[in-house]
């Protein structure tokens, strides 16, 4: 089913994930709709039907008779959401290394320069969006639909995971583009086994790091 969002909730939308992102809106914290009108000059008409849509990737919850929250997100959710992903990228690659070319390694050096100006601008939310971008044309390498769909699923659940990595501090903005470029250094040499490694071991220190972080915090 295709979901038709006018510009207003469009603005809503990016406007609460960006607050989520940033820390303004903490994991398990109700979303205020009167709040984010007020801070988007809107009635709250568009507040409330952006907050039904992102209740419907999973970014927001709804608790009745008490409104909508940030969707709480637990240890176990980080350690299946990070393995997940690299399986599904991993298949991606298997089934489809042969896809790859100069043109896609030219558009991921393009989405790294872009990481490396959003972290110069600690532009968070970007940073997420980029990421999306960057693992995307991985996905894409295999051709199948379901496959995309499937990794697409759990995009809601990554940006309240990033929420988490910048809260907790466990990855500096910095270092994002650094990352992604010993991912798109390794596609460009062409071993497919070389870069699978690769990826696994950028999943498995995002996940140590931000596991680590989340045993040490103060809540």
């Amino acid at each position: 089913m295709t979901i038709i969002v006018n510009t207003l909730q469009q603005e809503a939308i990016h406007t609460i994930r960006k607050l989520i992102i940033d820390g303004d809106l903490k994991l398990g914290e109700r979303v205020n709709e009167v709040e984010v009108a007020n801070l988007l000059n809107v009635s709250r008409g568009p507040i409330r039907e952006s907050l039904r849509i992102l209740s419907q990737e999973g970014l927001v919850t709804y608790v009745p008779r008490k409104g909508m929250f940030v969707t709480p997100l637990e240890k176990s959710d980080i350690q299946e959401i990070y393995d997940i992903r690299f399986y599904l990228e991993k298949n991606a690659v298997e089934l489809g290394f042969h896809n790859v070319s100069s043109k896609m390694v030219k558009k991921l050096e393009e989405i790294i320069s872009r990481m490396e100006e959003a972290s110069k601008n600690n532009r968070k939310d970007l940073l997420v969006e980029l990421d999306y971008e960057f693992h995307k044309q991985i996905i894409a390498l295999s051709g199948y639909k379901r496959l995309k769909d499937s990794w697409d699923s759990y995009t809601a659940l990554i940006d309240l995971i990033f929420a988490e990595v910048f809260r907790l501090s466990s990855e500096k903005v910095e270092d994002i583009p650094h990352t992604h470029r010993m991912l798109a250094d390794a596609l460009k040499l062409g071993k497919k086994d070389h870069f699978i490694a690769e990826l696994k071991d950028h999943y498995a220190k995002g996940k140590e790091k931000l596991l680590s972080a989340w045993d040490s915090r103060i809540d």
